[in-house]
């Protein structure tokens, strides 16, 4: 081959060689871009994830330094930006006693709790909600309505306490004034708890019930049951001074008085002395009368 045909040649194979570098310098630099592409995203990914424990953890160390609001902006959060993350039940449970004990905002708390309760139905933190909510409207709130609502949902539960939960629900008709169901609450919990602690407690509350709906014959039977199975409990001492209460509303006033005097064990004695000074001066007004 001559040399000018051979230069021609050259020539010819120049433009495929350097096409080909091209062609691999652009596979490689795509490559790259692919790597560096997934290694931000997993990072990105990794960093979404653990967000929420890393705001959940910050949380805590502000509640540990006495910061409960910005430790509650942490829990918010949790809430608002990683619902779906397994702290945000957490986050509102702790957003909630936060607002209650240490910020004392007790409508906010109750939101907290309620949030948690809808949202969150499956949750092993919905009984705790549920007894917050509950505990919160009934002796903070006073709205008896609601708490009864809140402790039907708790007792539906069956928590180990159910007795307990029974009795609240049956307490808070007693504060709304409808004693006819609350006597029906408190009868439900010794029927379906008959071993309960609370019995001769029980037992004394239907008979107030009675009493403040006047049955009297009924009120005198459950405080003599109260005094005579429970004699030790405490609610024996108020079931004998109510007792004497009847004596006197049936103006069977020196019965009442014997009644009263035979008191010695009651705990509050100046209670006691107040309403034996009473019913003598009663006494003596009614003995004027007659005169």
């Amino acid at each position: 081959m001559t040399l000018p045909r051979l230069k021609r040649e050259l020539k010819k194979t120049l433009p495929t060689l350097t096409s080909r570098k091209k062609k691999q310098h652009l596979i490689w630099w795509g490559v790259l871009t692919l790597v560096l592409g997934a290694a931000v995203f997993a990072g990105w990914r990794y960093y979404q994830m653990t967000a929420p424990e890393r705001l959940f953890r910050q949380g805590l160390t502000a509640e540990s330094e006495g910061a409960p609001e910005r430790a509650l902006s942490f829990y918010q959060s949790i809430q608002s930006r990683y619902g779906d993350s397994d702290r945000a039940p957490r986050a509102l449970l702790r957003a909630g006693r936060l607002s209650r004990y240490d910020l004392r905002q007790d409508q906010q708390a109750l939101l907290y709790f309620l949030r948690l309760e809808k949202q969150y139905p499956q949750s092993y933190l919905v009984e705790q909600a549920q007894r917050q909510a509950a505990d919160l409207t009934k002796n903070r709130l006073r709205e008896f309505s609601q708490a009864i609502v809140v402790y039907q949902r708790l007792l539906e539960r069956e928590p180990e306490d159910a007795d307990r939960i029974q009795y609240e629900i049956a307490d808070c008709y007693f504060r709304l004034g409808n004693y006819a169901q609350a006597r029906i609450e408190y009868e439900t919990l010794l029927e379906r708890f008959s071993g309960s602690v609370l019995r001769a407690e029980v037992l004394f509350r239907i008979g107030r019930a009675m009493l403040l709906e006047r049955d009297y014959a009924g009120a005198r039977e459950h405080f003599l049951v109260v005094s005579e199975e429970f004699p030790e409990s405490p609610y024996a001492q108020e079931a004998l001074f109510s007792l004497a209460g009847l004596f006197e509303v049936e103006e069977r006033l020196p019965e009442a008085l014997t009644a009263y005097r035979a008191l010695k064990d009651y705990p509050h004695k100046d209670v006691l002395q107040r309403k034996i000074e009473r019913l003598i001066q009663r006494m003596v007004k009614k003995e004027r009368k007659s005169q």
